[in-house]
Protein backbone atom coordinates (compact mmCIF):
# COMPACT_ATOMS: atom_id res chain seq x y z
CA UNK A 1 0.00 0.00 0.00
CA UNK A 2 1.35 3.13 -0.80
CA UNK A 3 -0.01 7.14 0.26
CA UNK A 4 1.86 10.16 -1.70
CA UNK A 5 0.96 13.53 -0.75
CA UNK A 6 2.10 16.75 -3.03
CA UNK A 7 1.85 20.43 -1.31
CA UNK A 8 -1.03 22.29 -3.34
CA UNK A 9 0.44 25.20 -2.06
CA UNK A 10 3.00 26.52 -4.11
CA UNK A 11 6.37 28.68 -2.57
CA UNK A 12 4.95 32.20 -2.39
CA UNK A 13 8.50 33.10 -3.78
CA UNK A 14 10.87 31.18 -6.58
CA UNK A 15 13.18 30.02 -4.18
CA UNK A 16 11.72 29.76 -0.54
CA UNK A 17 13.83 29.26 2.33
CA UNK A 18 12.24 25.91 3.40
CA UNK A 19 9.42 24.08 1.03
CA UNK A 20 7.78 20.34 1.73
CA UNK A 21 7.11 19.52 -1.76
CA UNK A 22 5.39 16.29 -1.10
CA UNK A 23 5.60 13.49 1.41
CA UNK A 24 3.90 9.80 1.44
CA UNK A 25 4.11 5.85 3.47
CA UNK A 26 4.39 3.21 1.31
CA UNK A 27 4.32 -0.64 2.41
CA UNK A 28 7.20 -2.01 -0.40
CA UNK A 29 7.16 -4.91 -2.55
CA UNK A 30 10.19 -7.49 -1.74
CA UNK A 31 12.99 -5.99 -4.09
CA UNK A 32 11.22 -2.82 -4.33
CA UNK A 33 14.09 -0.34 -5.37
CA UNK A 34 14.78 2.95 -6.77
CA UNK A 35 17.67 3.90 -8.94
CA UNK A 36 21.18 4.02 -9.25
CA UNK A 37 19.96 7.71 -10.11
CA UNK A 38 19.49 11.50 -8.95
CA UNK A 39 16.58 13.55 -7.58
CA UNK A 40 16.47 17.35 -7.88
CA UNK A 41 15.57 17.92 -4.19
CA UNK A 42 16.17 16.42 -0.60
CA UNK A 43 13.87 13.54 0.44
CA UNK A 44 14.47 11.72 3.72
CA UNK A 45 13.07 7.85 3.79
CA UNK A 46 12.44 6.97 7.50
CA UNK A 47 11.89 3.26 7.90
CA UNK A 48 9.31 1.51 10.45
CA UNK A 49 9.59 -2.05 9.44
CA UNK A 50 11.63 -4.38 7.86
CA UNK A 51 15.10 -4.00 6.00
CA UNK A 52 16.46 -3.14 3.02
CA UNK A 53 19.85 -1.54 1.58
CA UNK A 54 21.21 2.19 0.83
CA UNK A 55 24.09 2.47 -1.21
CA UNK A 56 25.59 5.90 -2.24
CA UNK A 57 29.66 7.24 -2.45
CA UNK A 58 30.40 3.76 -3.04
CA UNK A 59 29.31 2.52 0.21
CA UNK A 60 26.44 0.02 1.01
CA UNK A 61 24.07 0.30 4.05
CA UNK A 62 22.09 -2.05 5.99
CA UNK A 63 19.06 -0.67 7.42
CA UNK A 64 16.32 -1.75 9.72
CA UNK A 65 13.44 0.07 12.06
CA UNK A 66 14.52 2.63 13.41
CA UNK A 67 16.17 4.50 10.71
CA UNK A 68 17.00 6.92 8.09
CA UNK A 69 18.28 8.06 5.11
CA UNK A 70 18.91 11.37 2.87
CA UNK A 71 18.86 11.41 -0.40
CA UNK A 72 20.71 14.77 -1.66
CA UNK A 73 20.20 16.90 -4.71
CA UNK A 74 22.32 15.79 -7.94
CA UNK A 75 23.67 13.06 -5.81
CA UNK A 76 23.14 9.34 -7.02
CA UNK A 77 21.85 6.69 -4.66
CA UNK A 78 20.69 3.22 -4.71
CA UNK A 79 17.97 1.58 -2.42
CA UNK A 80 15.83 -1.19 -2.67
CA UNK A 81 13.79 -3.51 -0.02
CA UNK A 82 14.56 -6.53 0.99
CA UNK A 83 13.69 -9.87 -1.16
CA UNK A 84 12.25 -11.52 2.60
CA UNK A 85 11.87 -8.80 4.83
CA UNK A 86 10.79 -6.07 2.66
CA UNK A 87 10.69 -2.58 4.61
CA UNK A 88 7.76 0.10 5.12
CA UNK A 89 8.93 3.43 4.96
CA UNK A 90 7.76 6.91 5.09
CA UNK A 91 9.20 10.00 3.24
CA UNK A 92 9.50 13.91 3.26
CA UNK A 93 10.71 15.50 0.48
CA UNK A 94 11.63 19.17 0.14
CA UNK A 95 14.27 22.02 -1.19
CA UNK A 96 15.12 25.15 0.41
CA UNK A 97 17.79 28.18 0.03
CA UNK A 98 18.32 27.51 3.37
CA UNK A 99 18.44 23.88 3.77
CA UNK A 100 22.05 23.16 2.37
CA UNK A 101 23.09 25.72 5.12
CA UNK A 102 21.31 23.28 8.31
CA UNK A 103 22.57 20.66 6.52
CA UNK A 104 26.31 21.66 6.75
CA UNK A 105 25.59 21.74 10.29
CA UNK A 106 24.94 18.12 10.71
CA UNK A 107 27.44 15.05 10.10
CA UNK A 108 25.45 13.69 7.10
CA UNK A 109 26.83 13.92 3.65
CA UNK A 110 25.91 11.88 0.22
CA UNK A 111 28.59 9.51 1.21
CA UNK A 112 27.42 9.00 4.68
CA UNK A 113 23.40 9.55 4.02
CA UNK A 114 22.27 7.29 6.92
CA UNK A 115 20.86 8.42 10.53
CA UNK A 116 19.06 6.85 13.50
CA UNK A 117 15.46 8.54 13.71
CA UNK A 118 14.40 10.95 16.55
CA UNK A 119 12.22 8.74 18.11
CA UNK A 120 10.45 11.82 19.29
CA UNK A 121 9.27 13.08 15.79
CA UNK A 122 10.20 10.75 13.09
CA UNK A 123 8.47 8.26 13.92
CA UNK A 124 4.71 9.76 13.53
CA UNK A 125 6.03 12.72 11.40
CA UNK A 126 4.28 11.00 8.47
CA UNK A 127 0.46 11.40 10.27
CA UNK A 128 1.38 14.96 11.66
CA UNK A 129 2.06 15.75 7.75
CA UNK A 130 -0.85 14.35 7.13
CA UNK A 131 -3.08 16.33 9.83
CA UNK A 132 -1.18 19.60 8.81
CA UNK A 133 -1.97 18.54 4.67
CA UNK A 134 -5.83 18.65 5.49
CA UNK A 135 -6.21 22.18 7.31
CA UNK A 136 -5.75 24.47 4.03
CA UNK A 137 -6.03 27.47 5.94
CA UNK A 138 -2.54 27.33 8.05
CA UNK A 139 -1.37 24.38 5.98
CA UNK A 140 1.96 25.88 4.64
CA UNK A 141 2.68 27.34 7.66
CA UNK A 142 2.04 23.90 9.47
CA UNK A 143 4.07 21.83 6.93
CA UNK A 144 7.55 24.30 6.72
CA UNK A 145 6.90 24.23 10.78
CA UNK A 146 7.27 20.48 10.85
CA UNK A 147 10.26 20.06 7.75
CA UNK A 148 12.29 23.09 10.59
CA UNK A 149 11.49 20.48 13.41
CA UNK A 150 13.03 17.77 11.59
CA UNK A 151 15.94 19.75 10.48
CA UNK A 152 16.54 21.24 13.89
CA UNK A 153 16.24 17.64 15.24
CA UNK A 154 18.92 16.38 13.09
CA UNK A 155 21.14 19.24 13.47
CA UNK A 156 20.80 17.91 17.45
CA UNK A 157 21.38 14.24 16.47
CA UNK A 158 24.05 14.79 14.41
CA UNK A 159 25.65 17.48 15.31
CA UNK A 160 29.17 18.23 12.75
CA UNK A 161 32.32 17.99 14.78
CA UNK A 162 35.84 17.92 14.27
CA UNK A 163 35.79 14.15 13.34
CA UNK A 164 33.37 14.84 10.98
CA UNK A 165 34.72 12.60 8.10
CA UNK A 166 34.35 9.58 10.39
CA UNK A 167 32.54 6.86 9.43
CA UNK A 168 28.86 6.89 10.68
CA UNK A 169 27.82 4.50 12.71
CA UNK A 170 24.72 2.93 11.07
CA UNK A 171 23.49 0.41 13.21
CA UNK A 172 21.06 1.41 15.81
CA UNK A 173 21.75 0.62 19.43
CA UNK A 174 18.98 -2.23 20.25
CA UNK A 175 17.09 -0.39 22.64
CA UNK A 176 16.25 2.43 19.90
CA UNK A 177 15.45 -0.81 17.37
CA UNK A 178 13.14 -1.73 20.54
CA UNK A 179 11.39 1.91 21.18
CA UNK A 180 10.95 1.83 17.53
CA UNK A 181 9.20 -1.70 16.87
CA UNK A 182 7.02 -0.43 20.25
CA UNK A 183 5.73 2.94 18.44
CA UNK A 184 4.90 1.10 15.33
CA UNK A 185 3.08 -1.46 17.31
CA UNK A 186 1.19 0.86 18.94
CA UNK A 187 0.45 3.18 15.85
CA UNK A 188 -0.61 0.29 14.00
CA UNK A 189 -3.36 -1.14 17.32
CA UNK A 190 -3.96 2.04 19.11
CA UNK A 191 -8.11 1.38 17.87
CA UNK A 192 -7.67 -2.20 19.78
CA UNK A 193 -7.79 -2.55 23.76
CA UNK A 194 -3.76 -2.96 23.52
CA UNK A 195 -1.86 -3.46 26.87
CA UNK A 196 1.56 -3.09 27.91
CA UNK A 197 2.07 -6.72 28.55
CA UNK A 198 0.54 -7.52 25.05
CA UNK A 199 3.25 -4.92 23.69
CA UNK A 200 6.02 -6.29 25.72
CA UNK A 201 4.94 -9.67 24.72
CA UNK A 202 5.15 -9.03 21.37
CA UNK A 203 8.41 -7.70 21.04
CA UNK A 204 9.88 -10.52 23.43
CA UNK A 205 10.65 -8.35 26.54
CA UNK A 206 10.34 -7.74 29.80
CA UNK A 207 7.56 -5.08 30.38
CA UNK A 208 9.75 -3.04 33.08
CA UNK A 209 12.42 -3.07 30.66
CA UNK A 210 10.56 -2.18 28.04
CA UNK A 211 8.39 1.00 29.63
CA UNK A 212 12.52 2.10 30.96
CA UNK A 213 13.95 2.47 27.59
CA UNK A 214 10.28 3.29 26.37
CA UNK A 215 10.46 6.67 28.73
CA UNK A 216 13.92 7.58 28.31
CA UNK A 217 13.61 7.46 24.51
CA UNK A 218 10.20 9.23 24.48
CA UNK A 219 9.89 10.82 27.54
CA UNK A 220 6.22 9.30 28.77
CA UNK A 221 5.54 5.65 29.65
CA UNK A 222 4.08 3.26 26.48
CA UNK A 223 0.40 3.54 28.33
CA UNK A 224 0.69 7.32 28.94
CA UNK A 225 2.51 7.77 25.23
CA UNK A 226 -0.64 5.45 23.82
CA UNK A 227 -3.41 7.69 25.73
CA UNK A 228 -1.74 10.55 24.15
CA UNK A 229 -1.30 9.31 20.66
CA UNK A 230 -5.36 7.61 21.21
CA UNK A 231 -6.46 11.22 22.01
CA UNK A 232 -4.71 12.99 19.16
CA UNK A 233 -6.45 10.87 16.92
CA UNK A 234 -9.56 11.08 18.19
CA UNK A 235 -8.90 14.81 18.07
CA UNK A 236 -8.61 14.68 14.38
CA UNK A 237 -11.92 12.53 13.64
CA UNK A 238 -13.97 15.55 15.89
CA UNK A 239 -12.53 17.86 14.26
CA UNK A 240 -14.30 16.50 10.88
CA UNK A 241 -17.55 17.17 12.53
CA UNK A 242 -18.95 13.91 10.88
CA UNK A 243 -18.78 11.59 14.06
CA UNK A 244 -20.79 11.04 17.38
CA UNK A 245 -18.20 10.45 20.87
CA UNK A 246 -19.65 7.34 20.83
CA UNK A 247 -17.91 6.19 17.34
CA UNK A 248 -14.83 8.60 17.68
CA UNK A 249 -14.36 6.59 21.12
CA UNK A 250 -14.76 3.16 19.94
CA UNK A 251 -12.54 4.23 16.64
CA UNK A 252 -9.76 4.93 19.04
CA UNK A 253 -9.83 2.08 21.16
CA UNK A 254 -12.68 2.69 24.32
CA UNK A 255 -15.62 1.21 24.05
CA UNK A 256 -17.27 3.21 27.23
CA UNK A 257 -17.54 6.92 25.52
CA UNK A 258 -17.87 8.25 29.00
CA UNK A 259 -14.28 7.12 30.11
CA UNK A 260 -13.17 8.54 26.56
CA UNK A 261 -14.70 11.98 27.15
CA UNK A 262 -13.13 12.10 30.75
CA UNK A 263 -9.95 11.14 29.74
CA UNK A 264 -10.37 13.61 26.42
CA UNK A 265 -11.24 16.39 29.09
CA UNK A 266 -8.11 15.66 31.23
CA UNK A 267 -6.02 16.01 28.01
CA UNK A 268 -7.67 18.62 25.88
CA UNK A 269 -9.11 20.74 28.49
CA UNK A 270 -12.42 20.59 26.73
CA UNK A 271 -15.16 17.59 26.49
CA UNK A 272 -14.61 15.69 23.26
CA UNK A 273 -18.19 17.48 21.89
CA UNK A 274 -17.18 21.44 22.36
CA UNK A 275 -13.57 20.50 21.20
CA UNK A 276 -15.28 19.47 17.46
CA UNK A 277 -17.71 22.74 17.68
CA UNK A 278 -14.57 24.99 18.69
CA UNK A 279 -12.82 23.26 15.20
CA UNK A 280 -15.42 24.53 12.97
Amino acid sequence: MKALHDNPDRPFRDNPDFYVSHFGKEDCMPGHAFGPGVRDHYKIHFVHRGTGVVQAGGRTYKLSAGQAFLSFPDKVIFYASDAEEPWTYSWIGFRGDRVADVLARTRLTPEAPVFPMDMRLMPNLYELLREAGDRPVNRDLRLTSLLIDVLTSMVELLPASADAGAALSVSPRKQDAYVHRSLDFLHCHFSEPVTVAQLAAALGLDRKYLSVIFKAATGMPPQQYLLHYRMERAGELLKKGQYTVGEVARSVGYRDALLFSKMFKKLKGVPPKQYGQLAK
